[in-house]
C-alpha cells in the first residue's frame, strides 16, 4: 500500500505490544488526549478530522492559527463534536528566525528569540482578538507554538498576557512550563517531518505510544501527564487517515483508556 513502510507483520506485532502495555494499566488509568496542529483553512482534509473526532467520541484539541482562520471553518467548528475545543496556534504560522550558518532554513519559530518579545507579544495579542471573536466558546487559554517551539523571554510573559496552558513537543519536565503556566504536551507524531512529511507507519505510530505509557508507568517521565496524540490533519496521506482511524477504536474500546474532557485538562484539573 503506498506510504506505507512497516509489513503488516510488524503492524500486528506493535499492536500487541500496545494491547500488552495497556494492560498492565488500571481501568481509565492509562490517560491520553488529543491534539491536531494548523487548523483554520477550509480543506477537505478539516471535514474529515471532525467527522473521525465524532465518530470515536474523541476529545480534540485545536490548534488554530488566527490568521488563516476564516468564518466558514469558525462555523464548522462551532457546529463541531462537544468535545471540540480550541487552542492558540501562534498567529501566522510565520518563520522569523535567521537561516543557519551554511544557509540552510535553520531551526524555524514564529515566537523564537529573534525578534523582541514584544512584537510577539503583540501579534499574540492580536490573534487572541480574532479568536475571541470568531470562536469564543470553544477558544481556551492555551497557546502552542508553531513549530513546538519558543523562547523563553516569551514563555515567561505568556501568563501576564492572560495563558493558563502551553503546549509544545516532548515529556515535560514538570508539571509548570513557567510560573502560572501549565504545561501539556503531546508525545506522539504519525509523521517524520524529514523524510518529506511522510506518513511513518502504523508500527512507528503505535510504538510511540507504547513507549510513552511505557516511561510514564515507570516514573521514568511525568506518569500524571497525559500520553499527547499530535496530528496534522493537512499532511495527512489516505494510509496516515487508516490508522489514526484504526487507533481510535482501539484506543477507546480498550478499559484501561482514558480521554479527559479537554475543559478538565486546561483547567488543571486532571487526574
Amino acid at each position: 500500500m503506498p506510504g506505507r513502510s512497516v509489513t503488516d507483520a510488524a503492524d500486528s506485532a506493535a499492536w500487541d505490544r500496545l494491547r500488552a502495555e495497556l494492560d498492565r494499566w488500571p481501568a481509565g488509568g492509562a490517560t491520553l488526549w488529543w491534539r491536531d496542529d494548523d487548523a483554520g483553512a477550509a480543506t477537505s482534509a478539516f471535514d474529515q478530522l471532525l467527522r473521525l473526532a465524532e465518530a470515536h467520541g474523541t476529545p480534540l484539541a485545536l490548534a488554530v492559527v488566527p490568521a488563516w482562520l476564516d468564518e466558514a471553518v469558525a462555523a464548522a467548528i462551532d457546529a463541531g463534536p462537544a468535545g471540540l475545543r480550541v487552542l492558540q496556534h501562534g498567529y501566522a504560522h510565520r518563520n522569523h528566525e535567521p537561516p543557519a550558518p551554511d544557509g540552510g532554513r535553520g531551526k524555524p519559530a514564529e515566537l523564537g528569540a529573534a525578534r523582541p518579545p514584544d512584537a510577539a507579544l503583540a501579534e499574540l495579542g492580536a490573534g487572541w482578538a480574532r479568536l475571541m471573536t470568531l470562536v469564543p466558546a470553544r477558544l481556551r487559554p492555551g497557546l502552542v507554538p508553531p513549530w513546538n517551539r519558543i523562547a523563553p523571554a516569551v514563555r515567561d510573559r505568556l501568563p501576564g498576557a492572560g495563558y493558563r496552558v502551553l503546549s509544545t513537543f516532548g515529556p515535560r519536565a514538570t508539571g509548570l512550563a513557567a510560573p502560572g503556566l501549565r504545561a501539556l504536551n503531546t508525545h506522539v507524531d504519525p509523521i517524520q517531518w524529514r523524510a518529506d512529511k511522510r506518513f511513518g507507519g502504523t508500527a512507528w505510530t503505535v510504538d510511540q505510544i507504547t513507549r510513552h505509557l511505557g516511561a510514564r508507568r515507570t516514573r521514568d517521565v511525568d506518569p500524571s501527564e497525559p500520553t499527547g496524540l499530535l496530528t496534522h490533519h493537512r499532511d495527512f496521506s489516505p494510509t496516515a487517515w487508516a490508522c489514526l482511524d484504526e487507533l481510535l477504536g482501539r484506543l477507546r474500546a480498550h478499559p484501561a483508556v482514558g480521554f479527559p474532557a479537554l475543559d478538565r485538562l486546561l483547567e488543571n484539573r486532571e487526574g
